[in-house]
């Protein structure tokens, strides 16, 4: 993508100041976006902007300014011919993570630029941990109540002892985010200890079980569909199919990308009067010890 000399400059949006390393951050994911586009096109694949991208679109037609990253939703059905197809064109420039992907441990799928790194408090090392786009599954659910309800209960309990699972592998790690918060540091003792009894299950052998569970009503045509990887899981991310198949075009940063037709009940449903711009310590931020583009040295 081209973009001009003037977008890489530092600005203040919204009364936010938004450095130009994170004009930077913005511009390599609107590239990743942009293939991403170009093969969902090209394969009549839907897509569409999601949670704080979706908000961003509608509210700010680009980037939350204190926000640094892109989400989007698949439909489950096209995962994999997506995945696929982005990895035959695009496989030597981006690293395509899903949880059969050797060495990367989340349920959420990933497009990470190769010899970028965006690493947060919390990922590793890996090389995976570039700069890119994360990826959601949107996936079928029963059409019958009771079906539906027993398939959102496993997603949630499968998704949270994935997350005790998790909780132990980064044991050290979570306690030291905890701090001196002494009910947050039992919370996480409580997860870690759960975690442990999982630990004979290796942490990939849980993602994949705990995606085949999100995954196992295989109607493509169910009148619900849910995102139990979401923000909300299960039951909070649940929405009638044809409010989510239908897509409009929608301006951000100044290109025309998907989002779902029925935005406006989806942001209310997650974040309520979403088009108010929150106090600044109500503001949902992500936090980079590590930032590095293509033939550059890392920045801490």
């Amino acid at each position: 993508m081209l973009f001009h000399n003037s977008y890489f400059e530092d600005e203040v949006r919204d009364g936010f100041f938004v450095p130009s390393e994170i004009k930077r951050a913005w511009a390599a994911e609107l590239e990743v976006l942009s293939e991403i586009d170009k093969i969902c096109k090209k394969h009549k694949i839907q897509y569409f902007a999601d949670w704080g991208t979706l908000l961003a679109t509608v509210r700010h037609e680009g980037f939350i300014p204190w926000d640094d990253d892109l989400d989007i939703n698949i439909f489950g059905s096209q995962c994999d011919e997506f995945i696929e197809k982005f990895e035959k064109d695009f496989g030597d420039k981006y690293w395509v993570n899903t949880v059969k992907t050797p060495g990367y441990f989340s349920i959420v799928g990933s497009i990470k630029m190769k010899g970028t790194v965006s690493r947060g408090f919390e990922d590793t090392n890996d090389e995976k941990f570039g700069i890119g786009i994360d990826l959601f599954r949107i996936e079928n659910t029963f059409d019958n109540s009771i079906l539906r309800f027993f398939h959102g209960v496993l997603c949630m309990g499968f998704g949270f002892l994935l997350s005790c699972r998790n909780f132990y592998e980064k044991r050290k790690l979570m306690m030291e985010l905890a701090n001196d918060d002494k009910a947050l540091k039992k919370v996480f003792r409580i997860k870690i200890n759960i975690g442990r009894l999982l630990s004979l299950i290796s942490l990939k052998h849980c993602l994949i079980i705990t995606q085949k569970c999100y995954g196992m009503c295989k109607n493509n045509k169910s009148k619900y569909v849910t995102i139990p990887a979401g923000r909300k899981h299960f039951f909070g991310e649940l929405y009638k199919r044809d409010g989510m198949e239908n897509t409009i075009k929608v301006s951000f940063e100044g290109h025309n990308w998907e989002i779902a037709k029925n935005y406006n009940d989806y942001l209310t449903k997650l974040y309520g009067n979403y088009m108010e711009i929150p106090s600044e310590e109500n503001r949902e931020t992500h936090f980079r010890v590590e930032l590095k583009f293509p033939d550059e040295k890392k920045h801490k």
